[in-house]
């Protein structure tokens, strides 16, 4: 009855490993960038030939080689490739190397006769490396800090917290029951309560990768959502709450921000001698210009046709100046098309007190509709604008 009770959870695992490997492979080769998904397989992978090697176990003897050194080893690989596959989710650097040489260099030392003879040894060994393994994960946890993934960070603390209090209990039943304070034969027991185990932590890795691909398929809904395809760049879907939660952050600390709408001169008749498929080109490659220009924490927005709206942190009024000059310069030398030159009007605004966002994309948009009027090719600050207006009713009151 025992042995039918390990050979069941061991088809268990085998049916577990056999469902990670394929899918987590399959989406490796459609997503080839997402190196996780490789991780995953592999946990599969090994649990696959840990179950395998278990169930043959009892039906047919294993020399030792095997039997308890390959198990053990691969349930070694097992947690490693878990840990592994969580460092690169959440991209972090991890040296995985210096942990998987112990691992492989483990399996020859069970092969010493001190561990062949002695379970002891062996159980200690495994325990004290799974341990080990959980403990890095389990801080790795604790210490990364990624909004996308909160779910899936707090369900894998909860995963490894089970797994390392598993662990740690098994090894004490083991220790007490090897010296007789617990129970008389506790052998048999630990390492049935050891495989139901092992189901359980790997049902809740695998759930745990499919909740990782769910949330990877939304954060991919939402940000087709956000994007203009044709560029790139953010479009009009999030522009309001995105450059709203810029606006305050500005305001509580004091710093200044700059908006800039730009667009394209002429650009009607760029369409009209070239037709709408060299139109679609100058705006990419106005947009590429852009994005090589701002920092990667400026939003870059298209928000008409041909027109776009930046949205600048942290930058003043003699900055703004400066990038929306090198901006203009950068699109007018790319050499868009060969027959005629692409230039853009830049108009921006600096906020530097409470305003509303409608008010200072107005003030930026008014600032657009002098450059264009002065001759286009050139950028407009409503700053420069007040400060005239200013001057000219001084002279009228004078």
């Amino acid at each position: 009855f025992r042995q039918m009770d390990l050979f069941t959870l061991a088809a268990v695992n085998l049916v577990i490993g056999f469902f990670c490997f394929f899918y987590f492979g399959i989406d490796y080769r459609r997503n080839p960038k997402r190196h996780y998904l490789l991780d995953f397989s592999l946990v599969g992978a090994v649990l696959f030939l840990q179950s395998l090697i278990q169930m043959l176990r009892s039906h047919f003897d294993f020399p030792y080689f095997l039997g308890p050194a390959t198990v053990n080893t691969l349930t070694l690989l097992f947690h490693f490739f878990v840990l592994s596959a969580l460092y690169r989710l959440f991209e972090l650097p991890f040296r995985r190397f210096y942990l998987l040489a112990p691992i492989l260099l483990s399996y020859f030392v069970l092969l010493l006769p001190l561990f062949q003879q002695e379970q002891l040894h062996r159980f200690m060994l495994g325990f004290s490396m799974i341990t080990l393994i959980n403990s890095i994960c389990l801080v790795m946890l604790y210490r990364v800090k990624n909004d996308k993934f909160a779910g899936v960070i707090t369900f894998f603390k909860f995963v490894t917290i089970f797994n390392i209090c598993q662990t740690v209990l098994r090894s004490g039943l083991f220790v007490t029951g090897k010296y007789g304070y617990t129970m008389a034969e506790p052998n048999q027991l630990i390492h049935q309560f050891g495989w139901f185990s092992l189901t359980i932590h790997s049902a809740l890795v695998l759930t745990g990768g499919l909740i990782i691909l769910a949330r990877q398929r939304q954060m991919a809904l939402e940000a087709r959502a956000e994007t203009d395809p044709l560029t790139g760049l953010l479009n009009r879907f999030s522009m309001q709450e995105r450059l709203n939660a810029e606006l305050n952050r500005a305001v509580r600390s004091n710093q200044p921000l700059t908006i800039m709408i730009f667009d394209i001169d002429h650009f009607k008749s760029v369409n009209d001698k070239f037709g709408h498929q060299i139109g679609d080109q100058v705006i990419r490659a106005v947009a590429e210009v852009t994005q090589a220009t701002v920092r990667n924490y400026d939003l870059a927005f298209r928000i008409g046709g041909e027109e776009f709206l930046l949205c600048l942190p942290g930058v003043d009024q003699d900055m703004a100046k400066a990038k929306a000059e090198l901006l203009r310069q950068q699109i007018e030398q790319r050499a868009i098309l060969t027959d005629q030159p692409v230039t853009v009007s830049i108009g921006f605004v600096v906020a530097t007190k409470a305003q509303s966002l409608d008010e200072l994309i107005k003030q930026a948009d008014d600032a657009l509709y002098h450059a264009k009027r002065n001759g286009r090719n050139q950028v407009q600050s409503n700053h420069v604008r007040q400060e005239q207006t200013a001057s000219v009713n001084s002279v009228v009151l004078g």
